[in-house]
């Protein structure tokens, strides 16, 4: 009986998707989040609820897990989500619920409701501007002695996006080029930056 419910809800959001999908880019359909918590209720009543808590919270970055449960605690569903605070205009005053309704997408998409891709319609949309704003609060300072910029400029390729990383070459190639370098110095900014390169398949 509970099975043919999930059936239900998920023939429903994929009919939703089709009726109020939302075009991505790349002309892919997404349902949206609010939708598939209509069509969640609709086919499970108060059978499961959908519970959220703050993981973390710095000020800076949020992260949020939801949860979907029977009456008796049984997890059927879960996601995580990350926002950085300040990354577009709607994240400079409403982080946390925009990381919520991210977590609840991905908890729904984790039993099935999708609605034509994982991730939330709030994750896709921001992908470029975490990446940014990534890029932003790591890369290094360019204004340091060569010393410290090299040993910046190496901490930078231990975790950059693949977009932090194109955007930093032009920096990269003008210190590396730079006189005063040691051989030493040298072979370590060739080597974090090609490793980083091989790592993101770049």
């Amino acid at each position: 009986m509970q099975a043919n419910k999930f059936h239900q809800a998920m023939d429903l959001v994929a009919e939703l998707n089709k009726s109020h999908g939302v075009k991505q880019r790349g002309g892919k359909q997404y349902t949206e989040v609010a939708k598939r918590v209509e069509a969640f209720r609709m086919s499970f009543g108060g059978d499961y609820g959908i519970t959220t808590e703050i993981v973390h919270n710095d000020g800076k970055t949020v992260i949020v897990r939801a949860l979907i449960a029977d009456k008796d605690g049984f997890v059927v569903g879960s996601g995580l989500a990350e926002e950085i605070r300040g990354s577009s205009h709607i994240t400079k005053t409403s982080a946390v619920e925009v990381c919520e309704t991210s977590a609840i997408g991905r908890a729904l998409a984790s039993m099935g409701l999708h609605g034509g891709q994982y991730a939330s319609s709030n994750e896709m949309d921001g992908i470029s501007r975490k990446e940014a704003a990534h890029a932003e609060q790591s890369k290094p300072a360019m204004e340091l002695d060569t010393d410290a910029r090299v040993e910046a400029s190496i901490e930078f390729y231990k975790n950059c996006t693949a977009s932090a990383f194109e955007k930093f070459e032009p920096k990269f190639k003008k210190l590396i080029n730079s006189t005063g370098l040691t051989s030493e110095q040298y072979d370590a900014l060739f080597d974090a930056n090609n490793n980083r390169k091989l790592e993101l398949g770049i």
